[in-house]
């Protein structure tokens, strides 16, 4: 007695699916390598972006780092973030407005003036809480990254403008870190307004560096940065070259935003990466839920999360090929097969919500804000 073939959700099987939807029988109609990369592109781009379920989900973790208040996010591994978040299991506050973010934490900066020029020294080392003129003990006090500025006059009239970047720094897979430690760049506004960077030449050896013509369409692209020192956000030790000397008898001014560390309990999402008030005095365990990006195929044999995926990735798939093909009618052909497909996707998340009733302000399990707009201090007042 022969055996039944069981169902299967493979790879291979998409696969074989996808060509029976487009006709395409045969390597020289459709390579395997084409069906491969449109496979992958649809369950990694399209598919996680059109429909958001639970098996897409999972908590977010990461650690911070004391005195670093900068997160940088991976965002094609995770599509979006969402309440709760929870720092060492206690409930705080999601942001993803900056304005109520900053209303909370306002960034007001101080006015320092460590130093004077002498028409002829070009590098500077200062810290702006030495002399005693740091209200707090250190290491209990530091300045924001991004928030530096500094500025004055040089020996030929023309301003100073300086501003740090942060500290980030890009690895090679091109996710970014932060460090307590930032570069100072020096930055020249051209006769339209726009900021440019003056050309990486060795400008030691010239009394006034030549600035990059203006770039034609206007607005101007980036030029080569120009990068004059360095900044430690925590001792806030200063180490700066100016490409020309700051003029006899005038004093440099450095605008800074000041922070005093804590323990942290809201966090705003923006701009790909978050950022933690108040700044982290230690380290602490952060957890905010996120949709994933379902990994790549890289086997014939791998499966995607659920099985019963299988049949509606064949089904989108078949019809992405369709159209490169400008078979519009044969999209059409499958657009019942894959409409059908795709209620089925989303049955399941609907009978996981069956009895689960919608979280508002008068029907809350939570102490905290649930939509993370954060009118308090992790509250949610």
């Amino acid at each position: 007695m022969s055996s039944v073939l069981p169902a299967t959700s493979t790879y291979t099987s998409i696969e074989k699916k996808v060509r029976r939807l487009t006709a395409s029988a045969s390597q020289a109609s459709l390579t395997s390598a084409d069906i491969q990369e449109a496979v992958n592109r649809f369950y990694s781009q399209d598919f996680p972006y059109a429909i958001k379920i639970d098996q897409q989900r999972q908590v977010y973790k990461f650690l911070t780092i004391p005195n670093v208040d900068r997160y940088p996010v991976d965002v094609n591994g995770y599509q979006g973030f969402r309440s709760p978040v929870y720092f060492e299991g206690i409930q705080g506050s999601l942001f993803k407005s900056r304005d109520q973010f900053f209303n909370l934490y306002p960034r007001y900066p101080t006015q320092f003036q460590p130093v004077g020029g002498d028409g002829v020294t070009t590098n500077f080392t200062f810290t702006l809480f030495g002399n005693n003129q740091n209200p707090f003990p250190q290491p209990n006090f530091g300045i924001l990254s991004t928030q530096l500025v500094i500025g004055g006059i040089d020996v030929n009239g023309d301003p100073i403008r300086i501003i740090d970047d942060g500290g980030a720094v890009v690895n090679g897979f091109g996710i970014g870190s932060n460090t307590i430690t930032g570069r100072l760049l020096f930055i020249h506004q051209n006769m339209v307004g726009n900021n440019v960077y003056l050309d990486g030449l060795n400008v030691q050896q010239q009394a006034i560096p030549p600035l990059s013509p203006i770039p034609q369409p206007s607005p101007p692209v980036v030029l080569t940065p120009q990068y004059c020192g360095t900044v430690n956000y925590v001792t806030t030790s200063i180490n700066v070259t100016f490409p020309v000397a700051p003029a006899s008898g005038t004093m440099i001014n450095i605008w800074a935003a000041t922070y005093n560390p804590g323990r942290p309990y809201n966090l705003l999402y923006w701009n790909n990466e978050f950022t933690i008030r108040p700044v982290p005095d230690n380290v602490y365990l952060v957890e905010v839920e996120a949709y994933q990006t379902p990994v790549q195929f890289m086997q014939l044999t791998d499966n995607p999360i659920l099985n019963q995926w299988a049949q509606y990735i064949a089904f989108g798939v078949a019809m992405e090929i369709l159209r490169d093909r400008q078979d519009m009618d044969g999209v059409e052909n499958l657009r019942e097969g894959f409409l059908r497909q795709e209620a089925l996707v989303l049955e399941r998340q609907s009978i996981e919500e069956i009895g689960i009733p919608n979280i508002t302000p008068f029907n809350s399990t939570s102490a905290g804000s649930p939509s993370g707009i954060g009118y308090g201090i992790g509250t949610g007042f």
